[in-house]
């Protein structure tokens, strides 16, 4: 009888679990599961490159995932590809901005300076409205914003105030947005990228994992821009 009892009470878990994954695609699964203000971990994005047929070659050979780690309101998000890796290290601690490039094994670093940094996001953004939907998005909720790019092109963009970072978006040109984001675009030399947060993952991160690492040769940020732009266009 006991057996029985425990036997019932399994297939009722079991019952439990599969509707809860099942209800609404997932939903609610996935809203039990969500790390709500962790200030510690990383989020993982899927890249996918808008205005590039994603059957050529040049989109073949570029990052289809990044990853920002992040601690104590400090951020380095990372990318790579067959042949290289990019960083992008946002200390908020000391207010630097430094940027990573490895080209197989040459590895090189740049500081970037406020004036490098306001040249570079203010020539991508030239409005951002709220707008009035929300979306789940990695189980976070996210509220929407209408930006309006230099081009004149409008694009949604997604962002949750359920992680605690404050001020994410100092370095990078969605200034304006007091939040995360979680699906987004950027234009860097000329390639335009798209990125959703697929998953959270709270994880112990080390505070190194924000200094400019010491195997990497410093050069002018504009020598490194031109590498960037000659990886991207080729």
């Amino acid at each position: 009888m006991r057996k029985t009892i425990i036997f019932i009470f399994a297939l009722v878990l079991i019952g439990a679990g599969i509707f809860f994954y099942l209800y609404r695609g997932g939903e609610l699964f996935e809203k039990m599961l969500v790390w709500k203000n962790v200030t510690e971990g990383v989020i993982e994005y899927e890249v996918t490159y808008p205005k590039l047929d994603p059957n050529s070659m040049i989109a073949a050979a570029l990052p289809d995932k990044a990853y920002m780690r992040f601690k104590n309101n400090n951020m380095i998000t990372e990318m790579s590809a067959m042949m290289f890796n990019i960083s992008y290290i946002s200390n908020q601690s000391n207010k630097s901005v430094a940027q990573t490039f490895t080209l197989f094994s040459k590895k090189n670093v740049s500081d970037i300076s406020a004036a490098d940094m306001k040249k570079l996001n203010g020539s991508y953004l030239s409005s951002i409205e709220e707008g009035t939907h929300t979306r789940q998005i990695a189980g976070f909720t996210c509220k929407e914003v209408i930006a309006k790019l230099q081009t004149g092109e409008s694009i949604r963009v997604y962002y949750t105030n359920d992680i605690g970072i404050n001020n994410p978006n100092w370095s990078n040109p969605y200034t304006k947005i007091d939040g995360v984001l979680m699906d987004f675009q950027l234009e860097s030399y000329g390639l335009s990228m798209h990125l959703k947060a697929k998953t959270l993952l709270p994880q112990k991160i080390e505070d190194s994992a924000f200094d400019i690492p010491a195997d990497q040769q410093k050069i002018p940020f504009a020598e490194l821009e031109a590498m960037l732009r000659a990886a991207v266009s080729n």
